[in-house]
């Protein structure tokens, strides 16, 4: 195992487990206990885990975001969201039927397709924010799914909602998440949000998940069951191995793509 592979197995190990030792991840690594504690020591500093007296702890609890209200999560990697954003409307078709979820990645997507009001579509979703972006477009339906609202996070969910959805079709949807992981998958903090998030993917011909560059190598409580076929990101983690994640879904880097396409 190459060094930088060996740093990642070590995030995935603490982030999926919340905490390990040193002895545990010197058997599980077959290195020498001197080796892990430098490469904890050196993961500490970049701080993606927090070193512990004999271990370390992630950095990231599982149920951190939990709390956190759509406007504070809103105001995060605001550029890399617009980017990735951006790429994603081109993977919108005019005539599209598509779901949007109530991330804030996705709340970017619907400002653009408010601004560019040049397709017509269907949008259906749960989420206040999307429907208030989209409120002025002349080429756009909504549809918004019944449910309970939960105005913290500025959406309707619940068994209602999720019943809706089960009961539609379309095109594509785009989600967010809050967590990706080798050895987890794609999680989120909110038990609530999965089986909405799931009946999309479900319902669609194409799933894509929009995840800025922060999301990888976290993990949070609830896992996302479905597979999708597109992970959109703003730009390429360096030391990253994306080759696990590329066996189920294609990985598209927002500012690898556009630079394409404006050299086109």
């Amino acid at each position: 195992m190459f060094p930088n592979e060996r740093l990642q197995r070590i995030c995935d190990l603490v982030n999926e487990r919340g905490a390990v030792r040193v002895a545990e991840l010197s058997r599980l690594l077959d290195v020498s206990e001197v080796t892990v504690r430098r490469d904890l020591e050196q993961l500490s500093k970049e701080r993606r885990l927090q070193r512990t007296h004999g271990g370390a702890i992630s950095m990231h609890p599982v149920g951190a975001e939990i709390s956190a209200p759509e406007l504070i999560r809103s105001q995060k990697n605001v550029e890399e969201k617009r980017l990735i954003a951006r790429f994603a409307y081109e993977m919108i078709n005019d005539k599209d039927t598509i779901f949007m979820d109530g991330s804030s990645t996705v709340n970017e997507l619907a400002k653009i397709i408010a601004r560019e009001d040049d397709k017509r579509l269907y949008i259906i979703t749960p989420s206040l924010t999307v429907v208030s972006a989209l409120a002025n477009c002349s080429n756009v339906t909504v549809i918004m799914p019944g449910g309970e609202v939960s105005y913290l996070h500025g959406r309707v969910e619940g068994t209602l909602a999720t019943e809706a959805i089960h009961s539609m079709r379309a095109d594509r949807c785009f989600i967010g998440i809050n967590g990706i992981d080798q050895s987890f998958g794609f999680s989120l903090p909110r038990l609530i949000e999965i089986d909405l998030k799931c009946a999309m993917m479900k319902a669609s011909r194409q799933s894509i998940v929009l995840a800025d560059h922060s999301k990888f190598g976290k993990v949070y409580m609830a896992r996302l069951r479905e597979n999708c076929d597109y992970v959109v990101t703003d730009t390429r983690l360096k030391d990253y191995d994306y080759d696990w994640l590329k066996e189920e879904s294609a990985v598209l880097f927002a500012d690898e793509r556009l630079n394409g396409l404006n050299k086109e």
